[in-house]
């Protein structure tokens, strides 16, 4: 029989019978600003995102049928990729100042995106912040963002993912292209890799910032047509997106997400971006 019970077939962490009830939430994605689906448990916070069902598909669980045939997935998302676009705006920098200095409530506190106060429950979420902000300390200890705080955060963010990249076999799979470039190559084919991953949950600017702290001399240096032919192929079967002209030093954004597509196509009429939340009163 069709269950009258909205249910959803999901694949996540694995948690404890006495784990937190988890908390769902909308909250403005890093890249877009628009409103995206998150989840808190235990502290910690998800990305849930949807493999959406080509045409009409259901799940059969048990006895029942569920009719939607969407698989969610929720991965674990390190929070300061989300506070990086928050702190932006409410600091509020100006040419002549450095902007402003909030406690931890008042950073996370709008009355029309109220799940932003989630973010609150997060473990340790101060000395999170302290990662990427100047800290002062007093009677209440305050937090603004600071640029070159994030540039060093973002790099030992590249530096972990390049570290790692060859035991994590969906990476490693994404560039197998890669061995039939010369052997020097590979090096710069895993951190331009990393770049795009990295890059998939920053603002336009920011991944523009990141980007134009590496460069790719080897990559660059190809200069046979066959063998570009052969990389684009490669990386395009294997969901890279590489740019056509061999030689070019812009690094593109990743592709977007499942879920991602999935709003881009849907109509966006009356969702506002993040910014237009703090926008100063009249």
């Amino acid at each position: 029989m069709v269950s009258t019970t909205q249910q959803r077939i999901c694949i996540g962490p694995t948690v404890s019978a006495h784990s937190e009830k988890p908390i769902s939430m909308l909250l403005p994605n890093p890249t877009s600003g628009f409103p995206s689906r998150y989840v808190i448990q235990n502290g910690k916070l998800y990305e849930m995102q949807v493999a959406a069902a080509e045409g009409i598909r259901s799940w059969f669980v048990g006895e029942t049928i569920q009719s939607d045939g969407s698989l969610y997935m929720i991965t674990p998302l390190d929070p300061i990729f989300m506070f990086i676009p928050i702190l932006e705006i409410v600091r509020q920098q100006t040419s002549g100042s450095a902007g402003r200095f909030m406690v931890v409530d008042d950073i996370f506190e709008n009355d029309q995106y109220t799940s932003l106060r989630h973010l609150t429950q997060l473990h340790s979420v101060e000395k999170l912040l302290a990662q990427i902000c100047e800290v002062r300390d007093g009677s209440l200890k305050t937090f603004r963002m600071d640029d070159e705080r994030v540039m060093a955060w973002l790099k030992k963010k590249m530096d972990h993912l390049e570290a790692n990249f060859e035991s994590i076999p969906a990476l490693v799979d994404s560039i197998t292209y890669s061995e039939s470039l010369p052997s020097g190559c590979r090096k710069e084919t895993i951190t331009q890799s990393s770049l795009k991953l990295v890059c998939a949950y920053l603002s336009e600017d920011w991944a523009t910032r990141l980007s134009a702290t590496y460069s790719f001399p080897q990559l660059d240096a190809l200069e046979s047509r066959t063998q570009v032919s052969s990389v684009l192929d490669f990386g395009k079967r294997s969901g890279m997106d590489f740019d056509e002209d061999p030689k070019a030093k812009e690094v593109k954004k990743p592709k977007m997400s499942v879920g991602q597509r999935k709003l881009a196509k849907a109509s966006t009429a009356g969702m506002k971006p993040l910014s237009s939340f703090f926008a100063k009163k009249a």
